[in-house]
C-alpha cells in the first residue's frame, strides 16, 4: 500500500493492539473508548487489506501479516519518538569551526570577549573572527559565515535574519585634558577640531553621517583600519577620534577620555546606533542561535 494513503495516527492504535491483543485493554491504554478502537481497527484492515486480528478465546490472535508488523513496528515507532523528541542544546557538545564577522569597531572592542565565551562554553569549537565587509551577507547565505554582528542600518535579503540586540553611543575619544572633562561638544563646533576615523568596510557611510550632519569642512587628519595607530597618535596630538563608546571601554582611561556630542535642539538623536546580529534564516529559533543571542547579550557589547 501507499503510505500517503494511511492515517499515521492509526499506527499508534495498531502498536497498542499488537501489544495488548484486546480492544478493551487497548482502549484503556489509549485513553479512549472500545468502539473508537474497533473503528480504528476496521480502517487499518481496509488500508492494509488484511484481517490483522481474529477472535481467539477472550482475546485476539495475530494473522501472519500482523505477526510481521509486530516484529518491526515497535522498533520503528521508538526510533520515530527519539527523532521527534525535544533535545536540550549543550554548548559543550559543539565541535568544528564557528565563524563570526564583526564590525571593525566591535572586533577591536569585543573580539577577546567572544574568544572567552567560546573557550568557556564550547571549548571544542575553533572560533574564527573576521571583519564585517561587503561580502559578509553573501557568506551568511552560503554558509561560509555563521554569524555577523554590526550596526544598523543593515539591508539583508529574506533568507538572512537580523535582530537588534543593543544600542551604541557614538562620540569622540581624545587624550585626557585636550577638552574640558564631562563637557559635550556641540555639533556646530566640530569644525574647530582635527579628527580621525577608522576605515571600516561597509560601514563608513554610516559613520559619515556624523560628518555630513556636522557639515565638517576639513577632511580627517588620520584614518586607519585599526584603532591602535589612531590611539597612539592621540597621546600626543590634539585630535578627536570618532568612535562608539564600546571602544573607549578597552582603552587606558587615565590617558584618554570619551566626549559626547551635544545635539540639543535636534529633532532626533544621531549619536545612538542599534547593534544587530544577523544569520541565515535556516537557523532562526534553533536552540543554538537562541543560546548565542542570550550569551552575546551578556557580553559588554550590549552595554549602553
Amino acid at each position: 500500500m501507499n503510505l500517503h494513503h494511511l492515517d499515521l495516527n492509526l499506527l499508534k492504535v495498531l502498536l497498542v493492539l499488537l501489544e495488548e491483543k484486546n480492544t478493551h485493554r487497548a482502549a484503556d491504554k489509549l485513553e479512549t473508548s472500545q468502539p473508537a478502537v474497533s473503528r480504528a481497527l476496521g480502517r487499518l484492515r481496509d488500508a492494509l487489506d488484511d484481517q490483522l486480528f481474529v477472535r481467539h478465546n477472550r482475546g485476539l490472535k495475530l494473522t501472519p501479516r500482523a505477526e510481521e508488523l509486530a516484529s518491526v513496528l515497535p522498533g520503528i515507532y521508538t526510533q520515530l519518538e527519539k527523532a521527534l523528541e525535544s533535545r536540550q542544546f549543550e554548548p559543550s557538545q559543539m565541535e568544528g569551526r564557528f565563524r563570526i564577522a564583526l564590525n571593525g569597531f566591535l572586533i577591536e572592542s569585543y573580539g577577546t570577549e567572544f574568544y572567552r565565551l567560546f573557550n568557556r562554553a564550547c571549548p571544542n569549537v575553533e572560533l574564527e573572527l573576521y571583519s564585517f565587509g561587503s561580502s559578509t551577507i553573501a557568506q551568511l547565505q552560503d554558509g561560509r559565515c555563521d554569524l555577523a554582528i554590526t550596526y544598523q542600518p543593515l539591508v539583508t535579503p529574506k533568507d538572512v535574519y537580523q535582530k537588534n540586540i543593543a544600542k551604541s553611543q557614538i562620540g569622540f575619544i581624545c587624550r585626557r585634558g585636550f577638552v574640558q572633562e564631562n563637557q559635550p561638544i556641540p555639533i556646530e563646533e566640530l569644525d574647530n577640531y582635527r579628527w580621525a576615523g577608522m576605515v571600516v568596510p561597509g560601514f563608513n557611510q554610516q559613520m559619515e553621517l556624523v560628518k555630513r550632519y556636522a557639515k565638517l569642512r576639513e577632511k580627517p587628519a588620520f584614518r586607519s583600519q585599526h584603532a591602535h595607530p589612531i590611539l597612539q597618535a592621540l597621546k600626543t596630538e590634539d585630535m578627536l577620534f570618532i568612535a562608539p563608546r564600546e571602544l573607549y571601554k578597552i582603552v587606558n582611561q587615565q590617558t584618554f577620555q570619551f566626549v559626547e556630542m551635544d545635539e540639543t535642539g535636534q529633532p532626533e538623536r544621531r549619536d545612538v546606533m542599534d547593534v544587530v546580529m544577523a544569520y541565515n534564516q535556516k537557523h532562526w529559533n534553533t536552540d543554538k542561535y537562541r543560546w548565542l543571542e542570550q550569551e552575546i547579550k551578556q557580553l559588554r557589547v550590549t552595554n549602553k
